[in-house]
């Protein structure tokens, strides 16, 4: 182990017969060794205490002392190890254990199996929606571009006010006019035409800006119409960040096929059937939370399964899941706030960051948006809080 330039957790699975390379990252932790130190720069006493710590080791698994267990990060099984993973607790990791080894490495390869098969089935989905972002996006910003061009439309309506106001003092001929500014009180001079008549350079500028006025008015609502449609692609984009099983596709690939993405092959108008259901979890305090996987879950959610009283979280600002607390008549306890906020955090674009804002609102205060997509919803005067993406609850099948 000495003799060896290889970083110390490296060498352990290397030396050392039956230690993974998990393992060998677990030994480094509980030895509070560096893993990625060279082994052969390790000190006398470093090298006593790995000794002890994978001598303890040794002696816990020949005495049988077995804590099976997968290690999960944003729901994908990454790890796994019949000792416990004390080099991945915490943060966005979290920890099964299982009976025995066998139903670990079953649970745990078809878990993977699943993740890599939904994976290849979403990949065209996730082509279709990205394409159809790119195009948006680029479509986006040359509108504001031309939009921004258009502020200079009210520049060229008061050239023309003030050349119908002050106009009679041109002989003919003149490249500018200086002139009082009555709106704003201030000496302005406006470009001319020397070729034209004050009348005709006026006339020049009230076409230059009712040419702009209609762009502009066209290009707001051309704009708009575009922000909400990259808007839907996002929520489209992220519950397919969310979905977990292949029956969680079937309606995200209808509601591309709704709204055009996707060409629709069925035969004679007959939908394919959607079994996919929103996750379901019991808080702490055995309030029932649920969470939206898509937009049409999301929409059921809010306006048929919630009632007046139950409570609605959404992350703010970005594109998430819906997340209903059933009260069944019941004040919420401050935990159960935090919970729900933790889940609308991780199942949203957010679940990545440190923190997430989170609107939370009774739902009888939530209204759907009026032309909106599925899951599109408005609200006023709500809380917020911050909460750290996570999803600690078990889920309720």
């Amino acid at each position: 182990m000495k003799e060896t330039p290889a970083p110390v957790q490296k060498a352990l699975y290397l030396k050392l017969t039956g230690i993974s390379p998990i393992i060998g990252q677990e030994l480094c932790h509980l030895a509070s060794i560096d893993g990625d130190h060279s082994a052969n720069e390790l000190s006398d006493t470093e090298l006593i205490h790995l000794h002890h710590t994978v001598s303890l080791m040794m002696e816990d698994v020949a005495g049988g002392n077995f804590i099976p267990n997968i290690v999960y990060r944003r729901g994908e099984p990454v790890e796994f190890a019949s000792v416990p993973l004390t080099c991945l607790d915490g943060g966005d990791y979290e920890t099964v254990t299982c009976d025995n080894i066998s139903i670990l490495l079953e649970n745990y390869y078809s878990e993977k199996s699943a993740l890599t098969r939904i994976r290849q089935k979403s990949a065209d989905l996730r082509r279709i929606v990205q394409t159809a972002l790119e195009r948006n996006y680029k479509k986006y910003d040359l509108q504001i571009k031309q939009l921004k061009d258009t502020e200079k439309r009210d520049k060229y309506k008061v050239y023309g006010e003030l050349l119908n106001t002050y106009g009679y003092e041109l002989a003919g001929g003149e490249k500018q006019l200086k002139c009082l500014n009555y709106y704003t009180g201030q000496e302005i001079t406006v470009p001319l035409d020397p070729q034209l008549t004050a009348r005709e350079n006026s006339q020049k500028y009230f076409d230059r800006y009712n040419k702009l006025k209609r762009t502009f008015e066209a290009l707001t609502d051309l704009t708009e119409e575009t922000r909400t449609e990259i808007e839907h692609l996002e929520s489209i984009s992220t519950a397919l960040d969310i979905a977990l099983k292949e029956d969680d596709l079937v309606p995200i690939k209808e509601e591309l096929t709704e709204y055009g993405y996707v060409k629709r092959h069925y035969v004679k108008g007959k939908k394919p059937r959607i079994t996919s259901k929103p996750f379901h979890y019991l808080s702490s305090d055995g309030f029932h939370i649920y969470v939206g996987k898509n937009n049409y879950q999301n929409e059921e959610l809010t306006f048929k399964i919630a009632t007046g009283n139950d409570w609605w979280f959404h992350a703010k600002g970005i594109p998430g899941s819906h997340v209903i607390v059933k009260t069944e008549g019941r004040e919420l306890p401050d935990r159960v706030f935090e919970e729900a906020g933790a889940l609308a955090a991780y199942y949203s674009r957010g679940r990545n960051n440190d923190k997430v804002e989170i609107d939370y609102i009774q739902k009888k205060h939530v209204k759907k948006a009026a032309g909106g997509a599925p899951g599109f919803v408005i609200y006023h005067t709500n809380y917020s809080l911050l909460a750290e993406p996570g999803k600690q609850l078990q889920e309720i099948e």
